[in-house]
């Protein structure tokens, strides 16, 4: 998604949920943008202050919320309570081992999404994100399980 469009939906979620519109946030969104694969909050907050739009993490853990509801994050819930974020940036779902907590992208079928644009068209719904996660254990720990 091109930093434009970004900014353009930045600013309408901002306008419809009645949350404030910042310079602030706008720069937030440009850190979450050139972040690549699954990252952690330290990992975000570091980025963010190497650009100097954040100086304390209390200010970043808040608005992260923000930016999950407005679907430019995917919030991964992890095993043993450890929590991953990610750049929403399209078609992408997860599978995550419960044994060892390996996490693995995986591209969605393409009927996959004919099916989401159905619902949000019979439910008159307005997408923002959608988290697909599925958990489960991998090969190896499928055998550790099995024997």
């Amino acid at each position: 998604m091109n930093n434009e469009l970004q900014l353009t939906k930045l600013r309408r979620y901002f306008n419809t949920s009645g949350k404030r519109y910042s310079i602030e946030r706008e720069n937030m969104l440009e850190v979450i943008a050139g972040m690549k694969g699954e990252f952690t909050l330290v990992e975000l907050f570091k980025a963010a202050r190497a650009k100097g739009y954040v100086h304390a993490v209390s200010t970043l853990y808040r608005n992260l919320f923000v930016f999950i509801d407005a679907g430019f994050i995917t919030e991964l819930r992890l095993s043993g309570g450890r929590t991953k974020y990610v750049a929403n940036t399209g078609q992408n779902g997860f599978l995550l081992c419960v044994g060892c907590g390996k996490l693995s992208r995986i591209r969605l079928p393409k009927g996959f999404k004919a099916i989401q644009d159905e619902l949000y068209k019979k439910h008159e719904f307005i997408p923002l994100a959608y988290n697909y996660q599925l958990k489960g254990y991998c090969s190896k720990c499928r055998k550790k399980i099995a024997g």
